[in-house]
């Protein structure tokens, strides 16, 4: 290939899938002309053996066996240069993205022909082959409208009776919060009976995407939520047991047993 087919191949390229990188440009360009010229040879190869004699079917047979050869020699690369293409003409992600697709995570720096450069969270360069994005899942969280808040808080059984108001305070709480997307669904109910406690669901969007700003507003409601529990007289559970004496039976006798037990357990701790 000489320069002016050269420059021409690279202007048309350009043009066709705007290239920016020049890094990429002269990396495709030289694959590009390396196909050609192998496409030339195998044509004047061909043209030789036909002006020898040589039988057209027997010809063919060679050609498609040096196919099927390459093509299972080159199967790894080309497809990761067909990814390529996909990424540049879809644009699943961007440069700049936060992604995760089969549990690689990072944020996307150079989107390349043959490979995808992120930079992981503890900092590292992650190169992944383009064609991962071809047969896993991309997540790109970067194109979400909303994140979510989802908790499920435990209160104790004791407080059953107070449940229902706690929950239309939290929901009232959550639909005048200037930062809660009203648009989307607002949920808080009682939801659950635990094995040590009753659980109330809070389920709401921020309108914010911005991973920070979600952190500070997702605290700021927690803390209002505890403060709307301790003034109803509530509190939060946590695992325990609960011991109630049968009828009839001395309490005392009961206490003075567990204190030996919890002595006992002491000095065989010491």
């Amino acid at each position: 290939m000489n320069v002016g087919q050269t420059v021409l191949l690279s202007a048309s390229m350009r043009r066709w899938i705007h290239i920016e990188d020049q890094q990429d440009e002269s990396m495709l360009i030289n694959v590009m002309s390396r196909l050609y010229t192998i496409v030339v040879l195998v044509i004047a190869t061909a043209a030789l053996m036909v002006n020898f004699g040589v039988p057209s079917g027997a010809i063919a047979t060679m050609l498609g066996g040096a196919g099927i050869g390459f093509s299972f020699a080159t199967q790894q690369i080309s497809q990761n240069f067909l990814s390529g293409f996909m990424l540049f003409f879809n644009r699943p992600f961007r440069e700049g993205d936060w992604i995760n697709a089969n549990n690689l995570e990072g944020t996307v720096e150079k989107i390349g022909w043959y490979y995808t450069r992120i930079r992981t969270f503890d900092r590292r360069p992650l190169y992944i082959p383009n064609s991962l994005f071809a047969t896993n899942p991309i997540q790109n969280p970067g194109e979400m409208y909303n994140r979510r808040i989802l908790a499920n808080i435990s209160l104790r059984y004791e407080d059953l009776g107070t449940i229902n108001g706690i929950t239309q305070e939290v929901r009232s709480l959550l639909q005048q919060h200037p930062d809660i997307d009203q648009s989307q669904s607002i949920l808080v109910n009682f939801n659950e009976w635990d094995a040590s406690s009753i659980n109330m669901m809070v389920y709401c969007f921020t309108k914010t995407t911005i991973w920070k700003d979600w952190l500070d507003i997702q605290q700021s409601i927690f803390l209002d939520i505890a403060a709307v529990v301790q003034r109803s007289g509530a509190d939060f559970a946590f695992n325990c047991t609960t011991l109630y004496p049968a009828p009839g039976s001395d309490s005392n006798a009961i206490n003075q047993s567990l204190n030996r037990s919890d002595q006992t357990a002491s000095s065989q701790t010491a």
